[in-house]
């Protein structure tokens, strides 16, 4: 799901075959289509995100036998807070049932009710005051 960071708007979703790890979608849906003007902000799954796209940050990992660096754990925290909106915006979409559980439907309606699910959310009030 690529949202919006400033209007918190659900901008594209995409839909996978099977089981696939996000960052494969990511590079698989939309990641081509955006501008290096675009800031991407992500969480530790997706490592290595700076070889497709410059303009990304994730948080630094704790290497191993190691420990983070006093700015290394400032910047992971300011990451954190830029980013809890994001995590709040999938919550609000996982109220809807659909989107957290297992789909059981027919699976050619699926991302009719999903992009139906993101345009209600678009409507709803906004979580920023």
């Amino acid at each position: 799901m690529l949202v919006d960071a400033e209007s918190l708007q659900i901008l594209h979703v995409h839909k996978a075959d099977g089981t696939e790890h996000d960052f494969a979608m990511l590079k698989n849906s939309i990641l081509n289509e955006l501008g290096e003007n675009v800031k991407i902000l992500c969480d530790s799954g997706y490592q290595g995100i700076k070889n497709f796209h410059k303009n990304s940050e994730h948080p630094v990992k704790k290497p191993r036998n190691g420990e983070l660096t006093a700015e290394d754990k400032q910047y992971n925290k300011e990451l954190a807070q830029r980013r809890i909106y994001i995590e709040h915006v999938n919550r609000r979409i996982k109220i809807y049932r659909i989107c957290k559980e297992t789909y059981r439907n027919k699976r050619n309606r699926m991302m009719l009710r999903i992009n139906l699910i993101a345009a209600l959310y678009n409507n709803m009030e906004p979580l920023r005051g």
